[in-house]
């Protein structure tokens, strides 16, 4: 498995949190998180949010690790195919890149510590969905529209 981003760089077997392996890229220190090791570890989490949990709109000032967001197209770490973007939202200004085929997502440097600071880790899969999207877009219309 080589590293989406490097291309060069074969990727190392980790755990990010108890329960879930990932693959980092020792050059760029990207996690690769196979979607089966995700939903797994979700299930072994306490009991899940009903399905209509929707987080409240985030406007913060916590400080965040720095995040180099890759901006080109990369392809899957484990089946080759194109991967798409989604911004995070909830007060974060970066995108996750996910496999549209086996729906596995890469996570470049500190965006995995990021997203735990801000209680996000869990919530991954639904990121990619319209509707954290629309969700997004309106989030950024209301800071443009917050006096500085």
């Amino acid at each position: 498995m080589k590293c989406p981003i490097c291309h060069t760089h074969s990727l190392n077997q980790v755990s990010l949190n108890t329960g879930l392996l990932a693959h980092q890229c020792q050059q760029c220190q990207g996690h690769w998180i196979s979607s089966e090791a995700y939903w797994e570890w979700l299930d072994q989490r306490s009991p899940q949010q009903p399905s209509n949990y929707r987080p409240p709109i985030v406007v913060t000032n916590r400080e965040c690790l720095p995040v180099v967001d890759n901006h080109t197209a990369n392809f899957c770490a484990d089946c080759d195919r194109l991967m798409t973007k989604a911004r995070v939202g909830r007060g974060l200004s970066f995108y996750l890149d996910r496999c549209s085929h086996c729906h596995g997502v890469w996570l470049d440097k500190n965006e995995w510590e990021n997203l735990q600071q801000f209680d996000l880790h869990h919530q991954i899969h639904y990121m990619f969905s319209s509707t954290w999207q629309l969700q997004v877009r309106k989030e950024k219309q209301i800071y443009q529209k917050i006096p500085a």
